[in-house]
């Protein structure tokens, strides 16, 4: 056997171990959020998707909404076929919480209704999000899928990139 296929060999078994310890390694569990539906109906994730893989966007500004309208497409193309549901989550600060009401109204005017059980707003601190979330810029949206038991199996952030959809995956 000459250096070289040795070399190869040897790249092969790392490359099958690393594989196989990603496998098992831990899942993190999607951190516990209630957020209430355009349609009215309160949920908490990961309690409300248990069961099912899901599909959750996430928003902590309003000018993500191109690129969370964009991932929805990903969603209906590509995830909801396999058994997906899906989230799309505008994070709101707390200071905001008296104005939910007018907020939500403008929310669901500017919605289609097709989509009003599955766009779910969050209104209350966002530091703890922020850093579960690993969230260095706020002005991106923040992708995850999740498996049966609510662990995260999948994330990105920003625009829908091939890649990034692979990620997802």
């Amino acid at each position: 056997m000459n250096t070289n296929t040795k070399l190869s060999s040897f790249a092969i078994i790392l490359i099958s171990m690393f594989l196989l310890a990603m496998q098992n390694s831990p899942r993190t569990k999607f951190p516990s959020l209630t957020a209430e539906t355009l349609a009215g109906n309160k949920i908490t994730l990961p309690d409300a998707v248990k069961g099912k893989k899901a599909f959750l966007v996430i928003a902590f500004e309003r000018k993500a909404q191109s690129q969370a309208d964009a991932w929805y497409e990903v969603y209906a193309k590509q995830f909801q076929g396999e058994g997906y549901v899906f989230y799309e989550l505008p994070m709101i600060s707390s200071m905001w919480k008296w104005l939910s009401g007018f907020i939500d109204s403008g929310m669901r005017s500017g919605v289609p209704s097709y989509k009003h059980n599955n766009v779910a707003t969050y209104y209350g601190p966002l530091d703890e999000y922020i850093k579960a979330f690993g969230v260095k810029d706020r002005s991106l949206v923040y992708v995850f899928t999740l498996n049966e038991q609510g662990e995260i199996v999948g994330r990105t952030n920003g625009g829908v990139e091939p890649g990034k959809i692979i990620q997802l995956k």
